[in-house]
């Protein structure tokens, strides 16, 4: 059972999918070190930071089956991800474990955390790992959220609150003119930090939502200075109160779109006292790292093929293209009518995060690039089988949906179905046997 960061680091390395660099490295360079090395397909560990006494852990989910590992080997991850969100656990309160805690009202965290500047035309170092939990000051309820931070000196972080319910529990404190209480966790195991993204209703910890995909109620602990409580396994957590009068401009920030992303403005957090575990590990996530866009695929495709089999169960394979966060889909089908098709194409262009589509016979690769190009070459016709839609509603991370006036999409059905084209000429089949024996042998 994996129950926390370093259950899972441990997991993993069981497995042989961590990659400890020994040696030691600076804070600067390892935003490239993640780039150069996320194509390993293992966590990476780096050991020794200099100037720093945390370790650092990045490419947390090197592959998508990863997500077997973290669902007790689950055969469909997807559909076992699905099964579970559908269940909740109460939290399970504990007391604070040993950890260290030190006063920053005047120190400056950059001394003290290895927060990475990720890009050339990134305005600071930004976290992009930290779970946000705030309290609601009417209800009590704890909201918590994911959400990207800035450093911005000394003790000061800013912080994106646009999305709910944190964004919600911000707005009633800045009416009121009152700061806002919250606790940044920062490393947790990849199960958990999803469950902290995730939509839930208004009133639902997402800590209950996360023991659903874990399978038993996760043990939260109290902060020092305020009534939130936080996951206890987390390896740092910050403490403090958000300004509601001291907003400015946030970023850019290099996003997994690849493009920087800037915000008019967000409030700032004042942060008071930082505490973390022996021998603490620093989580890191490089946006536009196999990483993040594993994440989304992860979660998007489970609820699209969830949605999408029921109503067309002539689709065979559905296949997201890696790099285009979530955007770009193929989808495999069999035998069936031309119209159906269209609808399909439809159907996946109503998910905000699908901006393109194309459906190909069973016939083709979805994993060779090359392969579907020459089934949209030599089975589309352009008058035909691409549909163009313009003004719908896209992610809002991708770049061209800034302005709210939505993005253009385009589904192609490079498909035979319903059409006339002819046979596709496939190589002579040999001794299977032989033909294996060699071309290991080549590639040996």
């Amino acid at each position: 059972m994996i129950n926390s960061l370093r259950d899972y680091i441990q997991v993993m390395q069981e497995n042989d999918r961590v990659l400890e660099i020994k040696d030691p490295v600076s804070r600067e360079d390892i935003p490239e070190l993640i780039e150069k090395l996320s194509d390993s397909k293992k966590v990476l560990l780096f050991e020794q930071i200099e100037g720093y006494s945390f370790k650092l852990v990045a490419n947390c989910v090197p592959s998508l089956d990863v997500f077997k590992i973290l669902l007790d080997g689950a055969s469909n991850p997807g559909e076992a991800f699905l099964e579970r969100t559908k269940k909740s656990y109460e939290k399970v309160p504990v007391n604070r474990g040993h950890h260290h805690t030190v006063d920053v009202k005047n120190k400056d965290l950059l001394d003290l955390l290895p927060i990475l500047k990720h890009y050339q035309g990134d305005s600071a170092p930004f976290i992009t790992t930290s779970i946000i939990s705030s309290i609601d000051p009417d209800s009590g309820f704890i909201g918590r959220g994911v959400h990207r931070m800035e450093y911005r000196g000394k003790n000061l972080l800013g912080v994106t609150l646009l999305n709910p319910p944190l964004g919600d529990i911000y707005r009633k404190y800045r009416e009121r003119h009152e700061n806002m209480p919250l606790t940044i966790s920062i490393g947790v195991d990849p199960l958990l930090f999803i469950a902290m993204a995730l939509k839930s209703p208004w009133g639902a910890d997402k800590i209950n939502a996360a023991g659903g995909l874990r399978g038993k109620g996760i043990e939260v602990a109290p902060s020092f200075d305020s009534l939130i409580d936080v996951p206890a396994e987390s390896e740092i957590f910050l403490e403090g109160y958000v300004n509601p009068d001291e907003g400015m401009q946030d970023g850019p920030l290099g996003e997994i779109s690849g493009y920087y992303l800037t915000l008019k403005e967000t409030p700032t957090v004042v942060v008071q006292r930082l505490t973390y575990k022996d021998s603490p590990i620093y989580q890191a996530l490089l946006p536009t790292s196999p990483e993040a866009d594993l994440y989304l695929v992860f979660v998007s495709s489970a609820h699209i093929e969830d949605n999408a089999r029921k109503l067309f169960p002539f689709i065979s394979k559905i296949t997201f293209i890696r790099k285009t966060f979530g955007s770009s889909i193929i989808v495999n089908v069999g035998s069936t009518e031309k119209h159906k098709v269209r609808s399909l194409i439809m159907f996946l262009l109503s998910f905000p995060m699908i901006k393109k589509a194309v459906i190909v016979d069973d016939d083709v690769n979805p994993e060779d690039l090359r392969d579907v190009e020459w089934a949209v070459i030599t089975r589309s016709s352009a008058s035909e089988d691409m549909i163009i839609m313009n003004g719908l509603q896209g992610q809002p991370i991708d770049p061209q949906a800034e302005g709210g006036n939505g993005v253009t999409k385009v589904g192609i059905n490079a498909t035979v179905q319903g059409k006339t084209i002819k046979e596709r000429a496939i190589v002579v089949k040999g001794d299977s046997e032989k033909i294996r024996r060699i071309v290991n042998l080549t590639e040996g």
